[in-house]
C-alpha cells in the first residue's frame, strides 16, 4: 500500500500576535480549526483570521487535502474464489476526501481504514466468482462491484472516483489447503522444502539396528540373589537338552522361545504362562505370593501392580482333588479372573485357560 505526498493530513500551529492570526488555505484543501481540542469552524480556501486568549486557549489548524489521491492496494493471498483458490490482485483506488472532520478526527488511521473497507467489498466479490470467471471477466466485475459500493466509503468520509485492477494471479496451491493449514507463503515453502528432504531421505538405504538381546524381567526369585540356571528350552513343542542351542530358523520365522522360570521336573505342578513374553513360571511353592514386594514368590515389575497384591494357594475341592485357587489380598487396582474382577480376600478356583490379569500384565493359568 502507497499514497502520494503530500501528506492526506497536516496539523499547524497559527502564529499569534495579541491573540491574533492570519492564515491562508490553498485550494485544494479543508481545514478544520480546532480550539481547545474542540472544532470551532470548518475553513475553504481563502484567507481567515482567528483569535484566542494567549495561554488560556489553545489553538490548531487541521489541513486536509480534499484533491484526488491514489492509494495502492497488492493482496497476497487474501482472497478465496468460490471454487476455494487463493487470489492475488492488485489495484489502484483513486478517492476523494468528502467528509474533512470524519477523516481527521473521528479516525485515527483513516487510510487503513479505507483499505480494509475496499478489501472486505473485494473478498465478497471474489467469493462469488470461480478462478475461470475471475481470469475471463474479473477485471469489469470487480471494479464495478466496488464502484457501487459507494456506501462503505461514504461512511469513513471518502468518495471512490475510480478503480483500476491491475492484475488477477492464482498460486498454483489450492487456497482450501493453505487456509486449514493456516500457513502463509513463506511458511508453505519452507513446508515443500522439508517435504523433499524427507523424500529424499527415505531414497537412502536403510542400515538396519543391531539385533538386542532379549532379556527375562520376570522373575521367580529375590533378585538381590543370583537367579537359579535355566534347565530346559523350549523350541516349538520339543524340549532340548541343556547347554544345547536350538535347531537354527529362517530370519523371517525366527520365534522367541519362552523361558522357564522354575523348575520343570515334576510336569503335574501347574504353571503360569505370560501371555506377551510367553515365559512360564511353575507353581511348585504353596502359597504363591504375587506382587511388587522383592519378598514375594512372583516378583512384578509393574507399576499398577501392589506390593502384595494376590496369592494362588492349593486347595482339595469336594471330591479330594487337588486343585489351585487365586486370592486377592486388599490389591489397590484389583485382580481380574477372565475380565471379572475378584472379591477381596474371598478365594476363586482356577481351571486351566483362566487369565490372570494383574496390573498390566495377564498370565495364563495352566494345570488342573
Amino acid at each position: 500500500m502507497a499514497s502520494s505526498s503530500p501528506p492526506l493530513i497536516q496539523t499547524l500551529t497559527p502564529e499569534r500576535w495579541l491573540g491574533l492570526s492570519m492564515d491562508f488555505i490553498e485550494a485544494g484543501y479543508a481545514g478544520l480549526f480546532v480550539k481547545n481540542g474542540k472544532v470551532v469552524r470548518k475553513c475553504q480556501p481563502g484567507r481567515h483570521f482567528s483569535f484566542a486568549l494567549p495561554v488560556l486557549e489553545k489553538c490548531q489548524l487541521i489541513l486536509v487535502d480534499t484533491k484526488i489521491r491514489n492509494l495502492d492496494i497488492i493482496s497476497q493471498g487474501d482472497f478465496l474464489s468460490r471454487d476455494q483458490y487463493l487470489i492475488n490482485i492488485s489495484l489502484t483506488v483513486f478517492y476523494q476526501v468528502v467528509d474533512p472532520k470524519r477523516v481527521a478526527i473521528e479516525l485515527s488511521d483513516p487510510i487503513a481504514a479505507l483499505t480494509s473497507a475496499i478489501k472486505d467489498s473485494l473478498a465478497i466479490a471474489v467469493g462469488q466468482m470461480r478462478m475461470e470467471q475471475l481470469l475471463d471477466r474479473g477485471r469489469i466485475f470487480l471494479r464495478q462491484y466496488l464502484l457501487d459500493s459507494t456506501e462503505l466509503s461514504y461512511n469513513l468520509g471518502f468518495a471512490l472516483e475510480d478503480i483500476r485492477i491491475g492484475d488477477i494471479s492464482f498460486p498454483q496451491t489450492r487456497g482450501v489447503i493453505r487456509q486449514v493449514e493456516g500457513m502463509s507463503a513463506r511458511q508453505e515453502a519452507e513446508y515443500e522444502a522439508a517435504l523433499q528432504m524427507q523424500i529424499a531421505e527415505a531414497s537412502r538405504p536403510v542400515i538396519p539396528p543391531p539385533p538386542i538381546q532379549q532379556v527375562n524381567i520376570i522373575s521367580g526369585e529375590n533378585p538381590q540373589t543370583n537367579p537359579p540356571p535355566i534347565s530346559n528350552i523350549i523350541e516349538g513343542n520339543k524340549l532340548v537338552a541343556p547347554g544345547q542351542l536350538p535347531p537354527q530358523t529362517k530370519p523371517s520365522q525366527q520365534i522367541l522361545a519362552p523361558t522357564i522360570i522354575a523348575d520343570n521336573t515334576n510336569p503335574s505342578l501347574a504353571r503360569l504362562v505370560h501371555r506377551s513374553s510367553g515365559a512360564i513360571f511353575v507353581l511348585s511353592a504353596t502359597p504363591c505370593t504375587i506382587g511388587r514386594e522383592p519378598s514375594n514368590t512372583l516378583v512384578l515389575d509393574d507399576g499398577l501392580s501392589s506390593r502384595n497384591h494376590a496369592r494362588i494357594i492349593q486347595q482339595r475341592d469336594t471330591q479330594g482333588k487337588i486343585r489351585y485357587q487365586i486370592i486377592d489380598i486388599g490389591s489397590s487396582n484389583g485382580t481380574f479372573v477372565d475380565g471379572q474382577r475378584l472379591v477381596t480376600n474371598q478365594a476363586s478356583w482356577l481351571t486351566s485357560g483362566n487369565i490372570i490379569r494383574i496390573g498390566n500384565q495377564e498370565w495364563m493359568f495352566a494345570g488342573e
